[in-house]
């Protein structure tokens, strides 16, 4: 139709929450809508990413990247919870495709409502290593 302009369907941005992780690191993480990703920042710095994608009314989760001197702080479990604080603003569900984002899900069963009943079976416990000294998952050997 002439005098009639393509509006593009640019999805509203999900916006932003402080969360806090290790030892009173304030971690902000926003949604960048322009990205398709949500980011961690600390101090301005973006240290954090969560790529996500639009499939039928659900934010499907992809892998969970935080940079490497900031791992081992809380930053990707603070930033997979301010992820799904925000999506469950919006009103949207989830699809973890990220291990981790299904294990967080698992351990944390107040965000379990987010994932439909058809994507349940994507979360599933991811196997951590043994902290130093813990002997708890180590095999018993006895005399030979």
């Amino acid at each position: 139709m002439e005098g009639v302009s393509a509006v593009s369907e640019s999805p509203t941005p999900m916006g932003s929450i402080e969360r806090g992780a290790d030892h009173g690191l304030l971690t902000i993480i926003t949604d960048n809508a322009q990205e398709g990703r949500f980011e961690a920042t600390v101090d301005d710095q973006v240290i954090g990413r969560q790529p996500y994608r639009r499939y039928r009314g659900h934010i499907v989760l992809m892998a969970t990247e935080v940079d490497t001197q900031w791992r081992e702080r809380g930053v990707s479990s603070a930033m997979i919870g301010g992820v799904l604080t925000l999506i469950r603003r919006a009103g949207h569900t989830v699809i973890p495709r990220c291990k981790i984002t299904g294990d967080y899900i698992l351990r944390h069963p107040e965000y379990r409502d987010l994932v439909t009943d058809q994507y349940q079976e994507l979360l599933r416990p991811v196997s951590r290593p043994a902290a130093p000294g813990d002997r708890s998952n180590a095999r018993l050997e006895g005399p030979s």
